[in-house]
């Protein structure tokens, strides 16, 4: 073990001096930065309020319109003048009760002069035909048109029911939308279902990228040093199979400092509003999920490890390496493949054996464990248990690949020649 752990200090301390390293733990937070949050940064600051008018011959009618459209998303039980505030911020609403052609074309030109950013023609032949023109000049703006035309109808379903002699409360409670909660016969379920999908949507593709990142540094890693003929000085000093775990745990180290630095970093700037949803976030990731997150992690990360360790033995080149490393990630695409399935249903058989198979066990049975918090603990140990004899099982016959592999050079080895390999080695 003290080889393992001399050749690990020496390539996690050779590469976290690199500027390289320095580099990509600037630039990948930078770029997503960039790429995601960016251009949300600047479409709200460039969004502001938006003028509109609401033309109706019937001024309760255009009251009600206006007053929807003042409403935010979630008015709760926010009196109309704190929802007409909260509002105000986003859409400002004058009426008009002139529907003549006249007062049509003179607004209609207000909007190509951008005096006005939307025009509501809520005549009552429009609303007789359900079919309501909505002048703006951004005619692709399709969560503000979705906006308008909720609120649209809103309006339209209260005038409707005040016609019928229904007062304001219970028309609140006839436009009420229903809640629906899924529950297994247990009675449990998820407290967002929603949300919950999204987040273990987000944590299944960050354990993806990271272990097909990673896990291909770990062959680049063998490809320079057999290239480079270091491997047969060390090899003098420690066996192959002390040399694959030590750089597997070596390089394996430098990506979870990089991903602890990301971690951190992303969870001071953004502790206030974790803070803020603390509520919201303990209904959706659970003790459960935060502790197999990491355990799945690891295990996913050190088995892939090893075989991309096992691809960089048998190959001269890291362009041959590229051609061969597709056999590895095949059964992580397999994962993500079935875990659109696993996504819609996590009880099914594909779903229970799919997160039991070690090859595709880390991304699915993460997956199912987060989504079903009934998944029994028999199919948990049985998936870590497989995973652990797995590792250790590649780890030996790999290891005979390496010890061979890491002295043969100028031709690639065929299928027969590596199969001699672990039976003589």
């Amino acid at each position: 073990m003290r080889n393992v752990f001399l050749i690990a200090r020496r390539e996690y301390l050779e590469r976290v001096r690199t500027k390289g390293f320095l580099f990509m733990t600037i630039f990948i937070p930078g770029l997503m930065f960039g790429v995601i949050a960016l251009p949300s940064v600047i479409a709200t600051r460039m969004s502001g309020s938006k003028h509109l008018v609401v033309a109706a011959a019937d001024l309760q009618t255009a009251q009600l319109i206006r007053e929807e459209l003042l409403k935010p998303a979630q008015s709760g039980s926010k009196t109309l003048d704190e929802r007409d505030q909260a509002g105000a911020s986003r859409y400002s609403v004058d009426v008009e009760t002139d529907v003549t052609d006249g007062a049509r074309a003179r607004l209609i030109a207000k909007v190509k002069a951008k005096q006005l950013d939307g025009l509501l023609w809520a005549t009552d032949d429009a609303l007789a035909a359900n079919k309501v023109p909505y002048f703006t000049r951004d005619v692709s703006g399709l969560i503000d048109h979705a906006v308008v035309q909720q609120s649209l109808s809103r309006a339209v379903h209260r005038r409707i029911l005040q016609e019928k002699g229904l007062s304001g409360n219970e028309i609140d409670a006839a436009l009420k939308p229903v809640d629906m909660e899924a529950l297994n016969p247990a009675g449990i379920g998820p407290s967002n279902p929603v949300t919950t999908f999204v987040a273990v949507l987000i944590m299944v593709m960050i354990m993806y990228m990271t272990v097909l990142f990673y896990g291909s540094n770990v062959m680049r890693a063998i490809v320079e040093e057999k290239t480079s003929r270091i491997m047969e000085v060390m090899l003098s000093t420690a066996n192959a199979n002390e040399t694959m775990a030590g750089k597997i745990l070596g390089v394996g180290a430098v990506g979870l400092t990089q991903i602890g630095i990301w971690t951190v970093t992303t969870g001071v700037l953004s502790a206030p509003g974790l803070i803020a949803g603390a509520e919201v976030l303990k209904g959706v990731v659970s003790l459960k999920v935060v502790i197999f997150f990491p355990v799945f992690f690891l295990l996913g990360f050190t088995l892939f490890s090893t075989l991309y360790a096992a691809v960089g033995a048998m190959v001269n080149s890291e362009q041959e390496g590229q051609q061969l490393q597709f056999l590895v990630a095949m059964p992580l695409i397999a994962s993500v493949i079935i875990l659109l399935q696993v996504l819609q249903n996590p009880a099914t058989p594909l779903a229970l054996w799919a997160s039991i198979f070690p090859l595709t066990a880390p991304l699915l049975m993460f997956t199912r464990i987060a989504l079903d918090p009934t998944v029994p603990s028999w199919q948990i140990a049985a998936s870590i248990a497989l995973l652990l004899a797995t590792i250790y099982g590649l780890m030996i016959l790999c290891g005979r690949i390496y010890r061979i592999g890491i002295l043969m050079y100028g031709k690639k080895p065929t299928l027969p020649e590596i199969l001699k390999w672990i039976k003589y080695a």
